[in-house]
């Protein structure tokens, strides 16, 4: 490794998922993820995916309600409890992907070094909205947002493969 970040890719494709809290938007995006895998033949073994937030109180899970609303989609949040973004969490990953700018925006403040690996979800399929926080915690309002991440993430599926494997 150099001083400007890692010089090579990992050794196994790696994806994280970062939002504020790491309550609900990237523990959900990251268990959408990881549906897609199975869903594409791909070990989840073989792949390293996980979530980060910006501003984290450690420990914490994810909120009974976004737990009941991805259960009945078949994620399971049960076991995730909130840890906050590191140098040692983005070098462990090929890619970074953010829920808004404002994300991408403190991250290669405060990690440039790490700029080519980050980027906000929607980027994956060449769009530029932003994935906010739902503005209650109702299942209709997480059904919206995970449907919003389903589709980006489904759209820029090819993408994101390709970057989780670091290639550009």
């Amino acid at each position: 490794m150099t001083e400007a970040g890692r010089t090579a890719p990992l050794n196994r494709p790696s994806v994280l998922f970062v939002c504020t809290a790491n309550r609900i938007r990237s523990p959900l995006a990251a268990a959408l993820f990881r549906n897609y895998l199975i869903r594409e033949g791909l070990p989840l073994q073989r792949w390293r995916v996980n979530s980060a937030g910006t501003w984290v109180q450690e420990e914490m899970p994810s909120p009974e309600e976004v737990i009941q609303a991805s259960f009945a989609r078949g994620l399971d949040l049960r076991k995730h409890r909130s840890q906050k973004v590191n140098e040692g969490l983005l070098s462990s990953h090929n890619l970074i992907l953010v829920m808004e700018q404002g994300h991408k925006e403190a991250l290669l403040h405060v990690f440039p070094h790490h700029s080519g690996r980050i980027f906000t979800l929607s980027e994956m399929s060449n769009g530029n909205s932003e994935i906010k926080d739902p503005p209650a915690l109702t299942t209709s309002y997480i059904d919206d947002l995970l449907d919003q991440m389903s589709g980006l993430i489904q759209k820029g599926l090819p993408r994101i493969l390709l970057l989780a494997h670091g290639n550009s």
